[in-house]
């Protein structure tokens, strides 16, 4: 799994978010102008992170959404959003800030992922010394690839293994030391 950059994840957020597949410009100035005002947030970052700041501009009516436009995109000068550290530094306004926090946290779940899977592996392999079962009896009861379970475990190679068969291989250790 690979990081997201802010555009292509602030991309996928409006064509989710306005329910149409397009990133139509026109098109989502008129929603969150709108029928639908929580794009308006994501509309002006993406805005931001595309230099489509003027071209927005233009295709908005109301003026208090004009100058919030304005304020945000000075606010953001000199920022690189792909960073979502730079969010703590920014005076933008609560709305705008959480938006950036979601970026945030799809940042860092990959992170988030590896300390999970991380944990799960140093419990398999206190489980496993305590009851003697092999990585061979583990992949044959669970149907999983001896390559990668061996590469999880003992060269804690954490792309190897998906979290959901991180967490099986625990499993299937604590039932089994239980019986």
């Amino acid at each position: 799994m690979r990081r997201p950059n802010f555009k292509g994840w602030v991309s996928r957020e409006l064509a989710h978010l306005s329910g149409e597949n397009t990133l139509n410009l026109r098109r989502l100035a008129f929603l969150a102008q709108g029928p639908i005002p929580r794009l308006w947030e994501r509309l002006v970052l993406y805005a931001v992170a595309t230099n489509k700041v003027n071209q927005l501009k233009a295709l908005l009516y109301r003026d208090e959404m004009i100058e919030e436009l304005d304020k945000v995109s000075h606010g953001l000068l000199g920022f690189t959003l792909s960073n979502p550290e730079n969010a703590k530094a920014l005076q933008l306004p609560l709305r705008f800030q959480k938006v950036l926090h979601s970026y945030k946290a799809a940042y860092e779940k990959i992170d988030t992922r590896n300390e999970s899977k991380r944990l799960r592996r140093e419990k398999t392999i206190h489980l496993q010394k305590k009851s003697g079962i092999s990585n061979t009896q583990i992949c044959r009861a669970l149907d999983l690839d001896l390559g990668n379970v061996t590469a999880y475990l003992k060269n804690a190679d954490l792309d190897r293994i998906s979290l959901k068969k991180a967490t099986a291989i625990m499993k299937y250790l604590q039932t089994d030391s239980v019986s």
